[in-house]
């Protein structure tokens, strides 16, 4: 069962899909785990098969459009990281308000730039009892600068601070095709390629959110976590974020923690050949982290 909802944040008003579990019963509350969508994506993407699969589990699924994306409200496409923080927090807030949610029993579940804001969102928001962050990043700049040539790097430091002088002139960002800001691997652009829902996917981003992107650092707040645990979920082959960002994640967040890398998959494998293992992976923390008291 399936759900079409809408809540508020920052004044703005962004949709929703709660995924509910067939033997739900009237007046039952259920642990609900709260997905979060990576950097270009929508709701109606890669994270619907996640939120089926939790319901089948018993579990509440929550999947919702950030400010600017997909149906919700909000200038289109603009990106920043505290903004999406800020949606997911008023997610929990809106999630604890449904008659199906036990509000002392909600997760964050992040997949790429969502395993990021699954950080730093939880890392500030207590209200959250497990964090699954999958193939996400630690350090916004030094992502974007070892997807570049070093001379690339620079040059796209130098086009960010022109656009902040245009900012303060016109009151508006350049948007740039999401490439020149997210530099494509192989297995993006493989990915991208295919028809629908996915390719629609492709957009544009403006270049506030590349100077944004410099000064998040999900890795600085990540300690904040505990007590409560984290799964941190990796990918061997991720040639776009890098496995070595959810090492450094893992390396900075406090116990109780775990980290699990996917081997001979790619970033956007991990959606598909590495479903299973994700699944199983995080129902066994949840399981645990939102086990009725």
């Amino acid at each position: 069962m399936e759900k079409e909802l809408t809540f508020y944040s920052a004044g703005l008003k962004l949709a929703g899909t709660l995924y509910l579990p067939d033997n739900l019963r009237t007046g039952d509350k259920r642990p609900t785990v709260l997905c979060c969508h990576g950097l270009r994506a929508n709701r109606k993407v890669i994270l619907p098969e996640f939120a089926r699969a939790f319901t089948k589990q018993g579990y509440v699924a929550f999947v919702f459009d950030y400010r600017g994306f997909g149906d919700s409200e909000g200038t289109k496409w603009r990106l920043i990281a505290k903004e999406r923080d800020e949606d997911i927090m008023n997610a929990t807030t809106f999630l604890g308000l449904q008659p199906e949610v036990d509000a002392d029993r909600i997760a964050l579940f992040g997949i790429s730039y969502g395993g990021a804001n699954v950080i730093s969102t939880g890392a500030a928001d207590a209200r959250t009892k497990a964090i699954v962050s999958i193939v996400g990043f630690g350090d916004g700049d030094r992502w974007m600068r070892n997807s570049r040539r070093l001379w690339e790097y620079w040059a796209m430091r130098k086009r960010i601070e022109k656009d902040r002088e245009r900012r303060v002139l016109t009151g508006s960002s350049e948007y740039v095709d999401a490439y020149e800001i997210l530099i494509p691997t192989p297995a993006e652009e493989k990915f991208y390629s295919g028809s629908g829902q996915i390719a629609s996917l492709k957009s544009e981003l403006p270049l506030e959110t590349a100077e944004d992107m410099l000064s998040y650092k999900p890795e600085a707040v990540v300690h904040q976590i505990a007590p409560r645990p984290l799964l941190i979920i990796g990918a061997e082959l991720d040639y776009l974020t890098g496995f070595e960002e959810c090492v450094s994640l893992y390396e900075k967040a406090r116990e109780p923690k775990q980290i699990h890398m996917l081997p001979g998959i790619s970033h956007y494998e991990t959606y598909s050949q590495g479903f299973d293992t994700v699944m199983r992976l995080s129902l066994d923390l949840f399981r645990q982290a939102l086990a009725a008291r």
